[in-house]
């Protein structure tokens, strides 16, 4: 956008590399791995529920924070995953989506010139959200797999050292995405107590997006930051049914805190959204609610989503890409340099369109500065097997 009335604080922010290479895809007719949605409905037990609602629930404005019934349900998964327990009356807040939570979050703490801490690789709207509210990212590294540190550490390493220098000049909010997007990193609970550590000696709030809470493969679990009791009353954790459930269009989120954060955050939620759709809520908490079809449902889940990762995988290593572990998420690094030596991820993934009809997201749209040229490129593998069977198969093809 050239128009110069446009507010300074969104200047940096044109086309989304996303648009760009799901636009590309389409002109090719590519296998688009680039959009982390599924191409599959999400569980049938959820659209009856949904279907249901429709015709059974309010049609009219919800209560602001969310409707009791799925504050309730979310409070008791909540407890259940990581053992805190939040009071639904005062603690929960239901949003649209994770991200408008996100969005609160960052708006309800940030003060323009504030410093907000955020591990890069990192998911897009961080930096949106951040540059709304007139903070200042401050990017902590994680070095990738094929550096010396990401070697020593056997996979996406966080460089300590950033984050001291983060602590000794101060800041007001630390963004933590964990299991990671785009680096599917599961961060270990001694990494966790040491991030608690600087958190707690900033005295700062933590922002937790847990929104790929579910998706943990090869036996990884995930453990929330909040679950420490010291920085517990200074965590703000989100999630939603979007990822859980394979709806990205649901857009059925939440937020969880200790009061005083709960009240911020929900301030700033009624003067954007004030509310979101009564029916989708109750159905959600319908499903929740069901505890036994959850346990089942989860457990199938994670079966489902670890072969649809190895079949995405072993193609990639049978084309020549280096595709290091992941533990979280439905996402895949993988690294082309063995390949492409010296291209730049964005070259690379036009290349694949191109060549072979395969779409990916080059990882530096994921840097507030990139660390010189990144022979990386991500992968999604939230889709029905006969797609990433497609995918293998076109994967095959030469790429000069």
């Amino acid at each position: 956008m050239t128009d110069s009335r446009l507010a300074t604080r969104w200047a940096g922010f044109g086309t989304s590399i996303f648009t760009e290479m799901t636009e590309l895809a389409r002109a090719h007719g590519a296998v688009n791995l680039a959009q982390g949605f599924p191409d599959f409905l999400g569980p049938d037990r959820l659209l009856r529920a949904i279907e249901a609602h429709v015709g059974s629930s309010h049609h009219q404005y919800a209560p602001g924070n969310g409707e009791g019934r799925l504050r309730r349900a979310v409070a008791r998964a909540v407890a259940a995953s990581t053992g805190v327990e939040r009071d639904p009356t005062t603690e929960v807040t239901i949003t649209t989506g994770a991200t408008e939570a996100i969005y609160a979050t960052v708006n309800a703490f940030v003060n323009p010139g504030d410093r907000v801490v955020v591990f890069e690789p990192l998911y897009d709207s961080y930096a949106q959200a951040i540059a709304q509210a007139g903070g200042v990212l401050v990017p902590v590294r994680l070095h990738a797999p094929d550096t010396e540190p990401g070697q020593a550490a056997g996979g996406w390493a966080i460089d300590w050292d950033q984050l001291d220098a983060a602590l000794a000049a101060g800041f007001r909010l630390l963004i933590l995405n964990s299991p990671h997007n785009p680096t599917g990193k599961v961060f270990t609970e001694d990494e966790l107590a040491r991030i608690a550590a600087v958190v707690r000696a900033a005295d700062a709030v933590a922002m937790c997006d847990e929104v790929y809470e579910a998706l943990v493969h090869d036996g990884a679990r995930h453990v929330s930051l909040s679950s420490f009791d010291e920085v517990r009353h200074l965590v703000v954790r989100i999630s939603s049914a979007a990822k859980t459930f394979g709806f990205t269009g649901l857009k059925i989120g939440w937020a969880t805190a200790a009061r005083e954060l709960s009240s911020a955050v929900r301030l700033v939620h009624q003067g954007t959204v004030f509310s979101t759709t009564p029916f989708l809520q109750t159905a959600v908490a319908e499903v929740l609610e069901d505890e036994s079809w959850m346990d089942g449902y989860l457990t199938e889940l994670r079966t489902s989503y670890q072969a649809k990762r190895d079949l995405l995988r072993a193609a990639l290593v049978q084309a020549g890409f280096d595709v290091p572990a992941v533990r979280g998420t439905y996402f895949l690094m993988a690294s082309f340099e063995r390949l492409a030596p010296g291209r730049s991820d964005v070259a690379m993934g036009r290349h694949l369109i191109e060549t072979r009809g395969i779409a990916a997201i080059p990882p530096s749209a994921f840097y507030a500065r990139p660390p010189g040229p990144l022979p990386w490129l991500r992968f999604a593998f939230c889709k029905r097997d006969d797609t990433l069977r497609r995918a293998a198969a076109q994967l095959q093809r030469p790429t000069t």
